[in-house]
């Protein structure tokens, strides 16, 4: 397993760019400059709640896998703390190459080696679903949301 470390940074802000502009295609929007306030994020959050797994290729990352510990209160079948899979992306040379596989299976141990009682995600890529099947994620009908900003 490699980690990003506080050197990658800069890189994987440019990564963080890169994955959100490919997801949201059309919808994306610089809102008060994403890619500095992912740098101010990651300089407060990496490897003390934020950890990256990263796959290199010539020195350059080429696919990261995130995964975002939340520590909540408690319930009486779990002990408070929940991972977020996050910041899943492959530059598109490398894809179809089982890399985001291994990269997810990683972090799956690594959450187990800290205790998670449980992993979420959230995705709407067919391909990036099929993957998470294969690692034996489910839907969950318990989850719902409300949009706080769209809601006023």
């Amino acid at each position: 397993m490699i980690f990003a470390i506080k050197e990658d940074i800069e890189e994987l802000s440019k990564i963080r760019l890169s994955q959100q502009k490919c997801d949201w295609k059309n919808e994306y929007q610089n809102i008060d400059n994403f890619e500095l306030r992912t740098k101010i994020y990651l300089k407060n959050h990496l490897n003390k709640d934020l950890f990256i797994l990263i796959e290199k290729q010539e020195n350059e990352i080429i696919a990261t896998c995130g995964l975002q510990i939340i520590e909540y209160l408690p319930q009486c079948n779990d002990n408070g703390l929940m991972g977020y899979i996050c910041n899943v992306y492959t530059s598109l040379p490398y894809r179809n190459k089982g890399i985001q596989t291994k990269l997810l299976k990683q972090c799956v141990e690594f959450a187990k080696s800290k205790s998670i009682s449980e992993l979420q995600l959230s995705t709407d890529n067919p391909i990036a679903i099929k993957i998470y099947k294969k690692l034996h994620f489910e839907y969950d009908n318990l989850i719902m949301k409300l949009d706080i900003s769209k809601n006023k």
